[in-house]
């Protein structure tokens, strides 16, 4: 018998245990995501948490920022934030009508560098404001950031999870160029070469006054070219200046005057002076090369008013012998021969009275002749050279006495001996004592990766070369000398990258970028 059609089966047979295999595989997926999706959301809350405290940091930082910008340049405004009371505060934002939006607090504090990245510390002022003493390199920030609640001036936990620290390094932006300009004042210091007025017509007779520090027709800058140029002569109607001047083939008797300063590289002869080893102003020959025979002279000693002549060189009085401030400049005095310091930028090393006997060399005005020759062998030495002056070199410095005809060597000290001063001694010589040999063992920095370890001279004890600071309000009497003017005596220091322990050193030009080394401890 045949079937009819609807007893066929059917395409749909096992659909109901299909669909209900497929709800139970449903069901316990569902079930198994539960606790992702909760893993997922608290992680999810801990990322918001964490971008909120980071957010506060960031704005920790960006306060003291602002506080250092404010300050504009001056060191008397940079106020110090110290780790111990550091500087506390809250951050939040309205968005749409939504106040408190990323809430937190923060707690910052800055602590000023130094070239070498020692702490410059902080001292309070009369008015109780804490505030550096010197001008920093470095200002390195320390933020702390939470989301936790409390209030402006509440102290964070550094070890709660929920907090987080951001530092940052703030590079300031500054240069050290010495600007040549100080008084030429002769000996005993009440008397100084004088222009009669900031800007003196051409053939005005150069004149002594009473020493005015500051006084615009008594500030002189000494340059390469060996020219005496009154600085606020350089006007824009005048941009070459006045210079203390001669005649052309000058002979004694002749007055000195101001005239305009002669254009580099061809500068008259007779507009350029050497201050030579008896601290006289000293004319230079008509070949441009030599010495001439002639120095300055007051006409009246220790009276106002007096003018200024050429006479014989010789003898050393108030009348001719000067005591130039060392702000007037080092003139050609530098590298390779001279050491200059940076800070007293118109001193040199010189072996005093040309007697290495006296167990101390001292920081005198540098010597000047047309070319370096002429200079006194007593600030004339041989350094250690780096290639293209970059790097650091070992090796002795020396100078060679001309007339006993024998070379000495730069000498260090050491902790404990008699005394604290760099000397002249004679050279080692191979087979003597590892200690003596080292003590005239020097390292002489030129450019390095860092200003501060750059342009310093380094003893075996890991001491810069220094001459003694005469800014010191503690500087005892035995280290200055006191000749026709004071100096320093020489020594070494604990090196600081410092202005007073860098020698031939160019300024500090470099533009850096303000904020590196941002990062999350």
């Amino acid at each position: 018998m045949r079937l009819s059609r609807w007893w066929r089966p059917r395409d749909d047979r096992g659909s109901l245990p299909l669909a209900m295999m497929l709800t139970l595989v449903g069901t316990s997926l569902s079930t198994l995501m539960v606790p992702v999706v909760i893993t997922q959301l608290r992680d999810t809350a801990a990322t918001v948490d964490r971008a909120q405290a980071l957010h506060a940091a960031q704005a920790g930082i960006d306060v003291v920022m602002g506080r250092i910008r404010g300050s504009l340049g001056s060191i008397a405004n940079l106020v110090c934030v110290p780790a111990a009371t550091p500087l506390r505060g809250t951050v939040g934002a309205t968005v749409a009508g939504v106040t408190d939006v990323l809430p937190g607090r923060y707690q910052v504090s800055v602590e000023y560098q130094d070239a070498v990245n020692t702490t410059v510390p902080c001292v309070q002022t009369a008015a109780g404001i804490l505030t550096v003493q010197k001008a920093p390199a470095y200002a390195v920030i320390t933020a702390l950031g939470t989301d936790t609640p409390g209030g402006a001036t509440d102290p964070i936990d550094p070890r709660d999870s929920r907090t987080r620290t951001l530092s940052a390094t703030y590079v300031f932006r500054f240069t050290n160029e010495n600007v040549d300009g100080g008084l030429l004042r002769l000996l005993g210091g009440t008397y100084c070469l004088d222009a009669g007025s900031g800007s003196p017509a051409t053939g005005t007779i150069v004149t002594t006054q009473p020493c005015n520090t500051g006084s615009s027709r008594q500030t002189f800058a000494y340059t390469k070219d060996l020219t005496l140029r009154l600085v606020s002569s350089i006007t824009a109607k005048n941009p070459l200046g006045m210079c203390i001047s001669s005649k052309a083939d000058p002979v004694v008797g002749d007055l000195l005057q101001f005239q305009t300063c002669g254009v580099s590289p061809v500068i008259p002869y007779y507009q350029r002076w050497s201050l030579n080893d008896s601290s006289s102003f000293q004319n230079t020959a008509n070949t441009g090369t030599t010495l001439g025979t002639l120095c300055m002279h007051a006409k009246a000693a220790a009276t106002k008013g007096a003018f200024m002549e050429l006479v014989t060189c010789g003898g050393s009085d108030n009348t001719r012998t000067f005591a130039p401030d060392a702000t007037v400049g080092a003139g050609a005095a530098g590298a390779p021969n001279q050491l200059v310091n940076f800070q007293q930028f118109g001193r040199c090393v010189d072996v005093t009275n040309f007697n290495v006997n006296l167990g101390f060399l001292i920081v005198w005005p540098c010597k000047q002749a047309p070319v370096i020759t002429g200079v006194g062998w007593n600030q004339r030495f041989v350094v250690p050279l780096a290639p293209d002056e970059k790097g650091t070199v070992t090796g002795r410095i020396t100078t060679y006495d001309s007339t006993n005809k024998k070379t000495y060597c730069l000498t260090t000290f050491k902790e404990g001996d008699p005394s604290h001063f760099v000397t002249m001694k004679a050279c080692p010589a191979p087979t003597a004592s590892d200690e003596e040999r080292d003590a005239v063992e020097w390292k002489v920095s030129y450019r390095e990766s860092t200003y501060g370890t750059s342009y310093v001279i380094v003893d075996a004890y890991d001491r810069c070369l220094s001459p003694t600071d005469l800014d010191n309000p503690k500087l005892k009497p035995e280290d200055v000398f006191k000749g026709s003017t004071v100096v320093s005596k020489l020594t070494t220091a604990v090196c600081d990258g410092g202005k007073l322990q860098k020698w031939n050193a160019p300024p500090n030009i470099a533009n850096p970028t303000p904020l590196k080394n941002v990062g999350e401890k």
